[in-house]
Order: C-alpha cells, then sequence, then structure tokens
C-alpha cells in the first residue's frame, strides 16, 4: 500500500478505479453527508425550540455530536489498521534484521559462466496464476480443473514443486504484488520501502546498487525486451526495466503506436491478452531475425483481481467472469508456447513461465481447506545441467527464480546462489531449506542496513 501511494498511478486499470468508487469511496461520502445532515438538523432544533444560546444543554450538542462520530470512527480505523497489519508495519520500521549481511550473494563476488552458444530466453509472468487453480485431484486447491492446459504443460516439462505431484513456490513477504515479484524474480531481494530517518534514498533511480538479470544478460550481449498491456510506468516497471539491463520497453502506449490496436482502443488495463500475444509474436519474429540472443520478457493481465477480463476467445464455462477468465488465460498461453515451438529459432529458446504472485480476489478461496496457496512454474526446452534432479519436494519462493532462470538457460553459477535465491537445478538447498520458510519470512519484514546502503544509497 505505501509503495502504491509512492509510485505513478498512471495506467492503472478503470475496474480498480471504479471497485474503490463503488465501494470505499461511495461510503465514506454517504457517511460524511449522513453525519453533516444530523449535526445541523440538531443545530436548526435548537432554534426551532428556542435553545439557542439559552439552554445551558444547547452549548454541548455540537462537541457531543463530534465526540460521537470519533467514538464510532476511531474503533473502526483501528480495526481496519489492524486488518491492513499498519502497527505490524511500523513495528518492522523498528526493529532491524541481518539477513542481507549474512546470506546475500552479490553477482559480482562469484563466477557466472555463460555457454559459448548463448540460449535465447522468453520469460512470460501470468498474472495471479497459482496452482490452486489446478483441481485436488490434479494437486491444486478446487473442487474443478480451472488451469488443465497449464497443468498438462507442466506435467510434461520442468516444474519444481513443494511435493511430489504438480506444486509451486510458496509465497514471500515482500515479493506478493506484481513490481515486488518481477523484483524478486530478477535480483533474488524483496522489495523494502526506503525508509533511514529523514532519508528517502535515490528516488530518481530504481535501487541503483542492485544488479538484476537483465543487467547480467546485457553484459553477455543480450538484447532484452519487457512487454506488457497495460502502461508500462505503472508500478515503476519502466524506471526498474531501463535503468536494469536497458531493456526495449512494449507497452500499451507501442502497440497503439505499432498498429497492434486503434489509438482510441483501451481494455481493462490497456490492451487484453488476446491482443497481447498478438503483439508478442510480431514482435518475435522480427527479434528473431536478429544476430544476437534475447531475452523477451512478458507480463500477462487477464486474470488480475477483482473480476479478470472475458475476451472473445473466453467461453461460458464456469458461473463467474473470474473462472472463465482463468480457463481461457490457461488456453491462450500453452497456445502461445505452441506458437514459440513451431518456430525456427525454437531449439536454442528457453521459455519460462511463472505467476508473479498469488491473487488478491478475497472472495475466491472458501472451498479450497487447509491448502497453501503457491504460485505456478513451468520450465520448457531448457539446458540446465542434472535437470530432471532435485525438482520436487523443495520448499521455495519467488527469490529462487532468479538464479534458476539463468540455471535453464545452461548458465553455471559459482555456489548456485545468487541473491537470497538458491538454484533450483542444483542440489544446493533454498534458504527456506535451510533456515525454514517461516524463519526466512520473518526476517524479511525487519529494516535492513545492507539494503538501504547497498541498493538504494549506492
Amino acid at each position: 500500500m505505501v509503495y502504491q501511494l509512492f509510485s505513478p498511478m498512471k495506467g492503472t486499470s478503470t475496474g480498480i478505479v471504479d471497485q474503490y468508487c463503488n465501494t470505499a469511496l461511495v461510503q465514506a461520502v454517504l457517511i460524511t453527508i449522513c453525519y453533516i445532515l444530523l449535526f445541523y438538523a440538531v443545530d436548526l432544533g435548537t432554534k426551532i425550540f428556542h435553545f439557542h444560546f439559552k439552554s445551558k444543554i444547547a452549548k454541548f450538542y455540537k462537541p457531543a455530536i463530534l465526540l460521537i462520530g470519533l467514538l464510532l470512527f476511531i474503533p473502526s480505523l483501528g480495526r481496519k489498521m489492524i486488518e491492513m497489519k499498519i502497527p505490524d508495519y511500523f513495528h518492522e520500521l523498528q526493529t532491524a534484521s541481518t539477513i542481507y549481511e549474512d546470506y546475500f550473494v552479490e553477482p559480482s563476488d562469484v563466477e557466472i559462466t555463460f555457454p559459448e552458444k548463448k540460449r535465447n530466453l522468453i520469460l512470460i509472468y501470468m498474472e495471479s496464476m497459482e496452482t490452486t487453480y489446478a483441481s485436488v485431484e490434479d494437486g491444486g486447491g478446487k473442487p474443478v480443473e480451472y488451469i488443465p492446459e497449464l497443468v498438462e504443460l507442466a506435467n510434461e516439462n520442468i516444474s519444481f514443486s513443494d511435493r511430489q505431484g504438480f506444486g509451486g513456490a510458496y509465497s514471500m513477504y515482500g515479493t506478493d504484488w506484481t513490481m515486488a515479484a518481477l523484483l524478486a524474480t530478477s535480483t533474488g531481494a524483496t522489495y523494502k520501502f526506503p525508509f533511514d530517518g529523514n532519508s528517502s534514498g535515490n528516488y530518481e533511480k530504481y535501487l541503483p546498487g542492485i544488479v538484476s538479470l537483465g543487467d547480467i544478460l546485457q553484459q553477455e550481449g543480450y538484447q532484452n525486451y519487457f512487454m506488457c498491456g497495460s502502461d508500462a510506468q505503472f508500478g515503476g516497471r519502466r524506471d526498474f526495466y531501463t535503468q536494469h539491463g536497458n531493456y526495449e520497453i512494449l507497452d500499451y502506449g507501442q502497440a497503439v503506436e505499432r498498429g497492434v490496436v486503434p489509438e482510441d482502443y483501451f481494455e481493462f488495463w490497456g490492451i487484453e491478452d488476446e491482443k497481447l500475444y498478438q503483439f508478442a509474436k510480431q514482435e518475435l519474429e522480427e527479434i528473431s531475425k536478429e544476430e544476437v540472443p534475447f531475452n523477451f520478457t512478458m507480463l500477462t493481465v487477464d486474470t488480475h483481481h477483482p473480476d479478470g477480463y472475458h475476451c472473445q476467445l473466453c467461453e461460458e464455462t464456469y458461473p463467474t467472469q473470474y473462472e472463465n477468465a482463468l480457463r481461457c488465460a490457461s488456453k491462450q498461453a500453452v497456445d502461445f508456447v505452441e506458437w514459440i515451438q513451431q518456430q525456427p529459432w525454437y531449439e536454442n529458446t528457453t521459455i519460462v513461465i511463472t505467476g508473479d504472485h498469488i491473487s488478491m480476489k478475497a472472495d475466491f478461496w472458501d472451498d479450497i481447506g487447509d491448502y497453501r496457496r503457491k504460485t505456478y512454474n513451468c520450465f520448457i526446452n531448457c539446458a540446465a545441467e542434472n535437470e530432471d534432479e532435485n525438482t520436487k519436494e523443495r520448499i521455495f519462493c519467488a527469490l529462487d527464480l532468479f538464479p534458476t532462470i539463468l540455471g535453464s538457460i545452461n548458465v553455471k553459477i559459482e555456489g548456485n546462489r545468487l541473491g537470497l535465491g538458491t538454484n533450483l537445478f542444483s542440489s544446493q538447498m533454498t534458504l527456506s531449506e535451510e533456515i525454514g520458510f517461516e524463519q526466512e519470512n520473518n526476517e524479511l519484514k525487519p529494516y535492513s542496513a545492507y539494503y538501504f546502503n547497498h541498493f538504494i544509497v549506492n
């Protein structure tokens, strides 16, 4: 919440704004109007009955109404603050952790070796894609199967799991919204808001001291691309990708400029995934003609809360729009993968699909029992050593995908750790496995002097 307050609002979905206006804003305005009317009604009543300036009671009615309003408001505010964990947040700012000093591996401190023939990378972040959407029979948490195509794709390829069957990555503190997830999977670090007394760090630069996946690939001669169907400025994505890896940004504005959609076209967050995949195919056909290896990173959007997006490809299989959007997203992603596999450059290309974070749709989980929600992952056409080993019964999170993505394109990492992440293709224990997931999660919450001094004010 704090991060978003200080981030650009440009590019926000109209659905998110509408939801706020129709719920929180409307309630606040109505309550305020009722309170004002009550205040003036009592004031008018005192005048009508000649209480004004005469009755001893009259001079107390306004303070009394204000006091009643405060007594109603303060408990409600307190409950909301607790629900949003605001006291916990301020407590975390007053405590400190040394997890970065103790465990963070700077990429510059270890040897990172690329193969002689560098592989292309296509990295697909699927909005809010969880293993939970699979049926209980297939290893998910739902009584029905919403993502059969993605489950089959994971079972046919490499998919890291917390169990023997279909599973995924645990949701770690500081990685559970889109920009934080992009950061975690690209740097092995969580997002920590840059507070240090009265200093706020250098906001003109996005974590200038951190080394990302894009930085490493750019140094090795890769051309980096980031594609999304919304305005890339939202949430600081443009700043991050342009400053770390010099990515070419292909967002909603570029889709309009390049004729993918008309100038007046705007759906959901900009363009829906159907148009996004068309845009991706168009660009990949051109990118693949270049003589340098490429990293093509894209972010889907149709499964975003509150209700997802229902495009012309979606069928009415389930009762709600969100359910149908999930199924449609599953089909479209696998269709896109199959298109890539038919291209002449596929042989030297690795595809990675991962959910960015677990869904924020709060009213969709009553039927999952004690199932622990996790994000989806699938690695296709890898070139990692021992790629069929160490994939099951792993406790891992988004931080571990940073070195694992490099491992999937046959990059050798000294010690198999980068940032706070571990290359899952190796036998090296993840930090969650070494010190326990709960301890790691708790250690990531407090203030970190290392994080501030090395990444923010560098």
